[in-house]
């Protein structure tokens, strides 16, 4: 069964559901990363995450953890993480020379690798004193 939504005029550039796919978050060919709850048959926005400084190229959602994994033309990454009712955003800096293409989470949720247009993938992971 598919169904159609509209989330605007601008194109969807990247989008990932959360584990039971009642979320989306989105980007809509801009800096920011919308978050969306389905209400019904709607989707209601819910926040939005707006660190990046130019475009968002990709989107990963942990199923387990619930953390947001982003990528952006800015050669950033960030992880969030929903603490409350707050997204709370860590900085991560794969070390790039050119534009973060693609985010993939690890299906252990502790490593994830940034693609970049470089031709070179970033793996980034967790440690307790670095964090990110």
């Amino acid at each position: 069964m598919s169904e159609k939504h509209n989330f605007g005029v601008a194109p969807v550039i990247c989008y990932s559901f959360n584990k039971d796919k009642t979320c989306i978050a989105l980007s809509l060919n801009d800096s920011n990363v919308k978050i969306y709850k389905k209400s019904g048959p709607k989707w209601q926005e819910t926040d939005t995450l707006s660190e990046h400084g130019q475009r968002v190229t990709s989107i990963d959602w942990a199923p387990e953890s619930n953390r947001i994994f982003t990528c952006s033309a800015d050669r950033n990454a960030f992880v969030w993480m929903l603490e409350g009712s707050k997204w709370k955003q860590v900085l991560v800096i794969p070390r790039i020379n050119r534009a973060a293409t693609c985010v993939k989470l690890s299906p252990k949720e502790d490593k994830f690798a940034v693609g970049s247009g470089s031709r070179l993938i970033a793996i980034c992971y967790y440690d307790v004193e670095n964090n990110w």
